[in-house]
């Protein structure tokens, strides 16, 4: 007897949907991705109890007819594709025929639909089994509820989080819909409260007061970039306001929201030195390549695409960001003073207004052009005296305006940086020989790496030689010290195997940074006067006095006005 049989339609849905529906919010990105293909515009949302009792979504889009409906039921049946061309140029988001009948089979699940030209028809599904169908009365449009969702798989609802946590992923779901498809106009509700609502207008600067309030929407920052029909535009706030996780850097590929870590780390590191260490910005990064370029085929939830052009993206994304932080004003922050409503200052750079976004800034310090390489001029501290130190870390500074407070680890941080950084130069410089060669034993991704860009790595003046089993270095670039060599080639390795490319300046960058902070005057180290005074000096010359290379403040101010204030001298 054989003991190989085929399931059964309803059992495959079921298990299906152990990949497609995880959880309410990944039933819910399904049902928006329809409607957005149905080319709605105007999709509302309505939740009860967190989604677990009710799901809904009604959309303005062409409808289905009723012989559609049911066809909507059945595994692998789309409207999206239609052969192996199609598949190849998906310019849809949905296209594989899994997603209703994975949620109808763990569900009870009601699709009621209108054509332009059809009267409108509903039908009823509970565990993938149909139990109603029949008229309604109907706009043009289609409206989903799912109900009950996994009422028939107890297992899955064990490993349900809280009512809140659930509540907490779909809306992240809904903002990335809302992102990724500003022409739809969104209303969302929760047990009949209004939680989200759009216009449809496009206006990025409404969203994101609706996704992160007004306070993050206003130092909302609008950049892009294009290259070779790759284009990129960049929605970046401030990096004043920063988040513990990387859940906020958004991704979309061609109207498709994605998780890529290459992508989104790249987002990272093209803010640089205006991110404190461990914490990430809040972005929304959008994407328009050929579709032909990328394989949305590869994972159930359509999260995830490969690229042929990943790297090229990658470094396009950092560009991108990098450059919307080139010209910027700093200021010294005012710690004592209350902040605006519509901004909040801890400690990060301050940079001007994107198009049409306004930006309230305070009031900034009188700054002088000096005369630098670059076209804006050098940020200038003010004169000031020294009045003391505090705590054996920062020292004490007085004039007209108010008082200040410098942190001399950071300022020293900062000096070094930028010396250290000038004294590194180029990857052309000349060569050093070393008396003993240093020897390498690689794993076996890292020697693929090493025989596929031996001429590169060789330009910048780490010219392996062939050992027995071993990768031998005889001479280094005249910039880099020995105790640094480790650091220089793993860090190239991992951009080779990270972006196919190397990044120079990138590199000198974490040097700089690294061996500014170890030789810095540390905390609690008393300084001489004259110290002082050669520290201030050399502060006052750095292209960045404001910040140390890790993007804590250096300098910071106590307004005379706020000082008297908080003595009760003003009312």
């Amino acid at each position: 007897m054989a003991k190989i049989i085929k399931l059964d339609e309803r059992l495959s849905n079921m298990i299906a949907a152990g990949e497609v529906v995880t959880r309410p919010a990944s039933a819910l990105k399904e049902l928006i991705e329809n409607a957005i293909d149905a080319k709605a515009t105007k999709i509302e949302i309505h939740l009860k109890n967190h989604g677990l009792d009710e799901i809904k979504v009604v959309d303005n889009g062409i409808g289905m007819e009723a012989t559609d409906l049911h066809l909507a039921f059945l595994r692998h049946a789309t409207s999206k594709i239609k052969n192996e061309y199609d598949l190849a140029h998906i310019v849809s988001l949905g296209f594989r025929g899994e997603a209703v009948p994975a949620i109808a089979s763990v569900s009870k699940m009601t699709i009621s639909s209108k054509t332009l030209e059809t009267d409108p028809y509903t039908v009823t599904y509970e565990g993938g089994v149909l139990v109603h169908e029949g008229r309604i009365a109907l706009n043009q449009g289609t409206e989903v509820k799912v109900r009950d969702l996994f009422y028939n798989v107890p297992a899955r609802l064990k490993y349900i989080k809280s009512p809140q946590t659930e509540l907490a992923y779909m809306l992240e779901v809904i903002d990335e819909m809302m992102l990724a498809n500003p022409k739809i106009a969104f209303v969302v509700s929760h047990d009949q409260k209004v939680l989200r609502t759009t216009s449809g207008s496009a206006d990025y600067l409404e969203i994101f007061a609706n996704i992160y309030g007004n306070d993050i929407a206003k130092s909302l920052k609008i950049h892009d970039i294009e290259q070779n029909d790759i284009r990129i535009k960049a929605y970046l706030v401030s990096p004043q306001i920063t988040r513990a996780r990387k859940n906020d850097v958004i991704v979309s590929v061609n109207g498709r929201t994605i998780q890529n870590y290459v992508l989104v780390n790249s987002v990272v590191e093209g803010y640089h030195t205006h991110l404190m260490v461990g914490r990430y910005p809040i972005a929304y990064i959008d994407i328009h390549l050929d579709v032909s370029l990328v394989d949305v085929n590869v994972h159930p939830q359509k999260k995830e695409i490969k690229f042929s052009n990943e790297y090229v993206v990658a470094n396009l994304i950092r560009t991108c960001v990098g450059d919307a932080f080139k010209v910027h004003n700093e200021s010294i922050p005012d710690s004592l003073k209350t902040p605006s409503p519509t901004v909040k200052y801890t400690g990060f750079e301050l940079w001007e207004s994107g198009d049409n976004v306004e930006v309230i800034k305070p009031n900034r310090i009188e700054e002088t052009p000096l005369e630098i390489k670059t076209e804006q001029p050098k940020p200038k501290l003010p004169e000031m005296s020294y009045i003391g130190a505090y705590a054996g870390t920062y020292l004490l500074f007085q004039n007209p305006q108010g008082l200040y407070l410098v942190d001399q680890h950071a300022a020293a941080e900062r000096i070094r940086y930028e010396i250290i950084f000038e004294r590194l130069g180029d990857h052309k410089t000349e060569r050093k020989q070393l008396l003993t060669p240093i020897l390498y034993h690689f794993r076996p991704t890292e020697q693929d790496i090493v025989e596929h860009n031996r001429m590169l790595l060789a330009s910048y003046g780490l010219d392996f030689e062939v050992i027995q089993d071993a990768y031998a270095l005889r001479e280094l670039p005249l910039w880099l010290d020995e105790k640094d060599i480790d650091y220089m080639v793993y860090s190239l390795l991992e951009q080779l195997r990270t972006y196919q490319s190397i990044d120079i300046k990138k590199l000198r960058d974490q040097l700089a940074k690294d061996v500014a902070c170890k030789g810095a005057i540390k905390a609690n180290k008393a300084l001489n006067t004259h110290e002082i005074e050669h520290l201030m000096e050399a502060l006052k010359a750095c292209d960045n006095p404001y910040y140390c290379p890790h993007g804590r403040p250096i300098v910071i101010s106590f307004t005379q006005y706020e000082i008297e204030k908080l003595f009760k001298r003003i009312v």
